[in-house]
C-alpha cells in the first residue's frame, strides 16, 4: 500500500463504469458515493468516512466501478493495487475474512437502501426510515436521540429518491407533530416510537442503519 495522499474537495477518485485499478482506504475525510443517469439525475448512495475501503467488490470480481466517488471534505487516502490486494487476500486468511465481512455488509446495506426507496409507500415513510437509520439508539433510549446531521435536505432527497421540497415538507410536518426538531446541523428525535410507527418498522436493527450505505461502491 502506498503512503497517504491528501485529495481536496471536488476530486473524483473513480467514476461509474471506470476500470478498477485497486482499492482506496480512507483514514480521514469524507467521500460521496453516487450513481447518475443519462437525464442528469443522480442518486446518492452514501458517504465514505474514516476506515472505509472503496472499490473492494470490483477489485475482487474484476468488474468496473458501479459508482462515482467524489471527495466532499479534504480526505487522506491510501491506495492498494488490485494485484497486491488479491495477493494479500490469497496469502492471509485474516484479510480474506475481513474482506468477506465488508462485502457482506455492502450486500445488506444495498438491501436497506432498496427497502427505503422501493418498498416505502409514501414520502413520509421514506424520510422516517432514513432518519431512524441515521440515528440508531440503544434500547435504554427509546424516546429521544440527538445527532449532528451532516447532509442537506437536497442530499437526503437524492438518497431516498424524492425532491428537496418534499423532504422539507415532510420534516416540517414531523416538527409540527413534535416528533423531531431540526436546527441545522442538530437533529433531535423527541419521539422515536412515533417515528417508527410512521416508518412502518417495529424496531430499527443495526443492519438498516443509513450510515451502512457508506460501504456501497
Amino acid at each position: 500500500m502506498n503512503g497517504h495522499v491528501v485529495r481536496s474537495k471536488g476530486s473524483v477518485l473513480f467514476s461509474d463504469g471506470q476500470t478498477v485499478l485497486g482499492v482506496h482506504v480512507v483514514p480521514d475525510g469524507r467521500v460521496k458515493l453516487s450513481i447518475g443517469s443519462d437525464n442528469g439525475k443522480s442518486l446518492i448512495l452514501g458517504w465514505a468516512g474514516r476506515g472505509t475501503v472503496l472499490g473492494l467488490p470490483g477489485s475482487i470480481l474484476g468488474l468496473p466501478h458501479g459508482v462515482t466517488a467524489e471527495v466532499v471534505k479534504s480526505a487522506k487516502l491510501s491506495f492498494l493495487s488490485r494485484d497486491d490486494l488479491l495477493r494479500h487476500l490469497h496469502a492471509t486468511e485474516e484479510a480474506a475474512f475481513a474482506a468477506a465481512e465488508m462485502v457482506s455488509a455492502i450486500y445488506y446495506s444495498a438491501l436497506a437502501g432498496l427497502t427505503i426507496i422501493h418498498l416505502s409507500q409514501s414520502a413520509e415513510q421514506r424520510v422516517a426510515r432514513f432518519l431512524l437509520g441515521l440515528c440508531p439508539m440503544p434500547e435504554s433510549s427509546k424516546l429521544r436521540a440527538q445527532v449532528t446531521l451532516e447532509v442537506s435536505q437536497e442530499e437526503i432527497g437524492q438518497m431516498i429518491g424524492i425532491s428537496r421540497e418534499t423532504v422539507a415538507r415532510v420534516i416540517s410536518r414531523f416538527k409540527k407533530r413534535h416528533i423531531l426538531d431540526l436546527k441545522n446541523p442538530t437533529l433531535v428525535i423527541h419521539d422515536k416510537t412515533a417515528l417508527e410507527s410512521l416508518a412502518g418498522l417495529p424496531e430499527t436493527p443495526e443492519s438498516n442503519r443509513a450510515e451502512v450505505w457508506l460501504l456501497i461502491n
